[in-house]
């Protein structure tokens, strides 16, 4: 027997908004606040039921639906092989992602841009990132693919600029890591391939970080037309523009669709910044 929503939701999270609850699952609600299993907490105009006793709601689980695997859980590789039968059961991402960067300064004091000049890029997992000293006014660069991240080399007179590697589409784990880093960027550029699927990756990047810029070179319609590969397309989805899309968004759709071809960021020069 499969269990109410509400219920997979309260044995994953221990919690879960009163609101989802049907008025038919109001007897089962009682039935385990009767076992003193879990108790309705309220916060502000908001009720929510709580597990109050771990151990027993999760016998009392299994013993109604001995048949359910629990929901995976993120980043927890044992015990989704416990709960889910293999460890990446219905997980995208996990709580702690690696992310490559590089960080670009005249500051002679600055010890992530030393340590980028001798090492050539520093790895950092994404729950460290509020370690990173950030000064007042810097730049992020998110760049999709790993030649052009190696061959960027910027030397800032003010500030610092700092790169980061996404790896094609970046993990949710990392954006939202990125999102929390104070103070925010002075400016956010987004360097990645003209095609559909690089364009959805800067949407990602986009709604996460709202200030964020799709970079576009100057050239870039004489680049399409000398450059630009039908192959890069084949198994992408096309995208229908939005409103909220900026500018240079539509620019590059206009031009995707003109010659039904992409064009690879390897091919260009990385912004002047």
């Amino acid at each position: 027997m499969q269990p109410p929503a509400w219920i997979t939701q309260l044995a994953d999270n221990e919690a879960v908004a009163y609101s989802q609850i049907r008025p038919k699952d109001k007897v089962l609600l009682e039935q385990i606040q009767a076992l003193r299993l879990v108790e309705i907490a309220t916060q502000g105009n908001q009720r929510r039921v709580v597990i109050i006793n771990k151990e027993g709601f999760s016998q009392w689980f299994r013993t109604k639906y001995p048949e359910t695997a629990l929901a995976p859980v993120t980043g927890q590789r044992a015990a989704n092989i416990a709960r889910a039968g293999h460890s990446k059961a219905g997980v995208a991402t996990h709580k702690a992602q690696p992310i490559l960067l590089r960080w670009f300064s005249t500051d002679p004091n600055s010890t992530w841009a030393d340590l980028t000049r001798r090492c050539g890029i520093i790895g950092i997992t994404s729950d460290r990132l509020a370690t990173l000293d950030l000064p007042p006014y810097w730049t992020l660069l998110t760049i999709e693919n790993w030649e052009p991240f190696l061959a960027v080399d910027y030397a800032p007179q003010t500030g610092a600029i700092i790169t980061i590697f996404t790896g094609g589409n970046i993990a949710e784990t990392t954006l939202q890591a990125l999102a929390t880093l104070r103070p925010t960027p002075t400016q956010a550029i987004h360097f990645g391939d003209y095609d559909w699927s690089g364009l959805a990756i800067y949407r990602r990047i986009r709604a996460t970080i709202p200030q964020c810029l799709l970079y576009i070179p100057t050239d870039i319609a004489l680049l399409f037309r000398n450059f630009a590969s039908h192959d890069l397309l084949i198994g992408q989805s096309p995208l229908v523009v939005r409103e909220d899309d900026p500018p240079e968004f539509h620019e590059v759709t206009m031009l995707i669709a003109q010659y039904n071809a992409g064009l690879e960021q390897e091919i260009i020069a990385p912004p002047v910044l």
